[in-house]
């Protein structure tokens, strides 16, 4: 009787989801969606699984390409968009993309570098990501992010 009990307790953990942990989790960098009306909660953060992946970088990259599974997220880089090469040298990571300057402007095409900047941060120990695309090229850092403003809201000259 103990038996059949405990096989009907795993059966419904199992059931419920409680067993559906990610076992090798990678952390991807989105947008929220509806960030252009809410600035303050920009990039988000996603747990994905990369059983037996989690050292190939190409493969990782297409990954974060297929987009968030959060509806409340949405990827930076437009669709149809495609990583030629992603490779680690050192202590930088290269992102080599197809050419993004039709469907993206400066200003996103630098989110959506900032986004796979702290992603490759995360899969790698690398210090620095160079991500090409088209005739843009992005080197950014850790030392170069900055993820939160901190300022005080000093008096501008208009202020005054």
């Amino acid at each position: 009787m103990k038996r059949i009990t405990a096989l009907l307790i795993l059966l419904s953990l199992l059931l419920s989801g409680c067993a559906d942990r990610i076992k090798d989790p990678v952390t991807f960098y989105y947008v929220r969606s509806g960030y252009e009306e809410d600035m303050s909660h920009l990039l988000e953060s996603e747990q994905r699984e990369a059983s037996g992946h989690r050292e190939d970088l190409a493969y990782l990259m297409a990954l974060y390409l297929m987009g968030p599974a959060d509806e409340d997220l949405q990827s930076p880089i437009p669709r149809g968009t495609s990583i030629f090469s992603a490779a680690r040298s050192g202590s930088s990571v290269m992102l080599h993309l197809s050419d993004t300057s039709d469907s993206m402007t400066d200003a996103q095409f630098i989110l959506a570098c900032s986004c796979l900047t702290m992603t490759c941060l995360e899969l790698t120990d690398a210090e620095h990501v160079t991500i090409n695309s088209g005739d843009r090229s992005v080197t950014m850092s850790k030392s170069t992010l900055l993820l939160h403003d901190l300022t005080t809201g000093a008096k501008t000259e208009e202020d005054s």
